[in-house]
């Protein structure tokens, strides 16, 4: 049983991490044989330590080895990288397997999707269909290919942003063991020298210099930032401004749009304004309209054939159609916005390593000492049945196995175009499928994506107050300042209505009954379209709302993303000033 459920990826399964950081090559020992000529040839082993100065590969920047468990007994290595194009190279994925040829080849697809080129396809897509749609008087099918097209989009996009989740995650917990592997080495080794006495005889004068510097002053005039010289990082605004941490660089007009659509997409008030809009429509299907039908009517709004009819088909095109643009647009979008946050995320992890390198080489020469780093285990975190149902779903959409699903599933549909005539129920049927299953896809996104950000939560936490014993290691002040500002930005916006209801509606929608209840809301809807014998009426009843949940929760995870995304960028950050100031004062005291 194991074999096959290893042949399709270990779906749902989530082993723990084991970890060990890499000592910088140039520190590896290498265990060479020499000839002591005045000791009768007697032939000795040492150790030579390569002393390379540290240079900057342009391919990749860098190399951590970390060994993943998957609850046997074998320790099998891994290896994950940070290559030039910031994206992360992890050889094993988030199932603890070796990627295969499929893997490879979905990750290079959601670095494609996430892309600006493909943002900007879907608009050039998106303005032709309009465009048809304004010649030809926006006809039936011209509905049918947009909802059609979008159902089919947003299929294929719930395999990219749940694969692109799952991934994220898995690389952050991996970051998060490299971080604290090297800690735990620098914690140690700084003792060492404190007990050996190895600083330099003006310490005391050196670390009161540091102690007393405010790493938000920037004030020039400030009496405590003239004591330092103008190499310290703790002058360097770009570095430690707490106005600029977690923010997203804006390098041109498409970023500073992108950002600001970001915060009023995954807004309470667009929330509002989607609900009202829903409502307005319902409203209108109170009221008579034309299309449906075709002559000879059986009167004007009576019989079995009126001329005018109450919430009709072409009502439900409507809002499905509608529904269609925005499904269409906001998947693309978040699948943007996550792949420029985590391309951000990835820049200042290659900052933090290099600086991390940087200080073992400095104490590790200290002290001629290149003992390994210590292994950092992550167990498997605690999940109900229920839970490891939905990461078995999840794995499907995000794996091979849902593309093999897919193709399965569009061949069936398109071997019954000929029995169905190809006509519109035919058109419908593929929307209808997708529809349905997006639907189902899109309470899973939201349920894991809230797990997976609350176990990097609480790994991001304990990398932090490492950081911060080491400065107290060190005798550096902690930089509460900055940290307390960013808690009071933070105090303040949890206390308002606004986040109040928008972190209650986040709750509701990422709970894992929530995925249970939607399941049951898509049964019902194949029964009633079943009863229906799937005609037009009966799809477009499946179909109609799960897509306006789906376009719900849409919104609801970007205001998620937009909320987690900023705290993690802002923990980071931190992470990276510390390491300047960290930095600085090793240099100072070891100099």
């Amino acid at each position: 049983m194991g074999s096959i459920k290893k042949f399709f990826g270990n779906p749902g399964d989530r082993p723990g991490v084991r970890f060990q950081a890499s000592i910088p090559d140039q520190l590896v020992p290498t265990n060479v044989e020499i000839l002591d000529d005045e000791k009768n040839n007697k032939k000795t082993n040492v150790d030579l330590v390569h002393d390379i100065p540290l240079t900057k590969n342009d391919d990749i920047t860098e190399s951590t080895t970390c060994s993943l468990s998957d609850g046997s007994t074998t320790v099998e290595l891994s290896n994950f990288k940070i290559q030039s194009n910031k994206t992360f190279d992890v050889n094993k994925s988030f199932t603890g397997l070796h990627k295969g040829y499929m893997d490879l080849v979905l990750d290079k697809l959601v670095f494609f999707a996430g892309s600006i080129v493909a943002f900007f396809c879907v608009w050039v897509i998106l303005i032709i269909w309009v465009i048809i749609g304004a010649i030809y008087n926006a006809p039936f099918n011209w509905q049918v290919v947009m909802q059609d097209g979008q159902s089919i989009q947003c299929y294929i996009w719930d395999t990219l942003l749940m694969r692109q989740q799952l991934c994220s995650s898995h690389e952050q917990l991996l970051v998060c063991c490299n971080l604290r592997s090297k800690l735990d080495t620098f914690k140690r080794m700084v003792k060492e020298i404190h007990e050996k006495n190895l600083v330099r005889h003006d310490y005391n004068e050196c670390e009161s210099i540091i102690m007393d510097t405010d790493i938000t002053s920037l004030d020039p005039t400030n009496p405590t930032v003239e004591k330092l010289d103008s190499s310290c990082p703790c002058q360097d605004e770009d570095v430690i401004d707490p106005a600029t941490l977690g923010q997203l660089p804006v390098e041109n007009w498409y970023d500073r749009v992108s950002n600001y659509s970001s915060i009023i997409v995954g807004s309470l008030i667009t929330m509002g304004i989607f609900w009202i809009a829903i409502a307005v429509w319902i409203g209108c299907g109170a009221i008579p309209q034309a299309g449906d039908t075709t002559p000879p009517f059986t009167g004007q709004y009576s019989g079995s054939n009126p001329k005018y009819k109450k919430f009709s088909d072409a009502w439900q095109m409507d809002i499905n159609t509608a529904v269609a643009v925005s499904l269409l647009i906001c998947t693309t979008f978040l699948q943007n916005i996550r792949a420029r946050h985590d391309q951000f995320i990835a820049g200042v992890l290659v900052e933090i390593f290099e600086k991390d390198e940087r200080i073992d080489i400095m104490l590790r020469t200290k002290l001629n000492d290149y003992s390994p780093h210590k292994i950092i285990v992550i167990p498997e975190a605690k999940r109900t049945w229920l839970q490891k149902v939905i990461d078995w779903y999840a794995d499907v959409i995000g794996t091979g196995i849902g593309v093999i699903v897919a193709i399965i599933v569009f061949g069936v549909w398109i071997g019954i175009g000929t029995p169905m005539n190809w006509g519109d129920d035919w058109w419908l049927i593929i929307g209808t499928y997708t529809g349905l299953v997006g639907f189902i896809d899109g309470y899973v996104l939201r349920e894991v994506y809230y797990r997976s950000v609350t176990i990097e939560e609480t790994n991001y936490t304990e990398v932090i107050a490492e950081d911060l014993e080491l400065m107290q290691i060190l005798g550096i002040s902690n930089p509460r300042d900055m940290i307390n500002s960013l808690e009071e930005e933070n105090a303040r916006v949890t206390k308002t209505l606004n986040y109040r209801i928008s972190a209650f509606v986040n709750k509701i929608c990422s709970d894992q009954y929530s995925v249970v209840c939607g399941f049951l809301i898509v049964i019902a809807l194949i029964c009633i379209s079943s009863g229906m014998k799937w005609s037009t009426t009966g799809q477009l009843i499946a179909n109609t709302p799960t897509m306006i949940i789906e376009e719900f929760f849409l919104i609801v995870l970007i205001q998620a993303h937009n909320w987690a995304d900023v705290q993690r960028r802002l923990e980071i950050s931190t992470i990276l000033a510390h390491r300047h100031i960290i930095e600085y004062h090793i240099s100072k005291v070891l100099a």
